[in-house]
């Protein structure tokens, strides 16, 4: 998971590559998959500099912002699904059970 600061610096890749996408698309009236290869997603690159994951398409990174989620739940250890969940969608923990 990503904190702000970390976040701040991919954002801008993440969308600068769907750009580049849809540009190659629009040059060359190809479909997603073929643009998506012919594409260097710098935003991939640099997740793997922050974090020293690799492997991760661009796509997956749109859902790894920490502040996307809630509390861990003490009970299961998964993230509660949004910062505004009362309850874990996992194990069914409510938040003041987590407390």
């Amino acid at each position: 998971m990503l904190d702000e600061a970390e976040w701040d610096e991919l954002s801008p890749l993440l969308t600068d590559t769907i750009k580049k996408i849809k540009a190659y698309r629009a040059e060359h009236g190809c479909d997603i998959p073929t643009a998506r290869a012919n594409c260097s997603p710098e935003a991939v690159a640099k997740f793997e500099e922050l974090t020293g994951y690799k492997g991760l398409g661009y796509d997956v990174l749109f859902y790894l912002r920490r502040s996307d989620y809630g509390p861990k739940c003490k009970q299961c250890n998964k993230l509660f699904r949004t910062p505004k969940a009362k309850y874990c969608a996992a194990c069914g923990q409510t938040l003041e059970q987590n407390a």
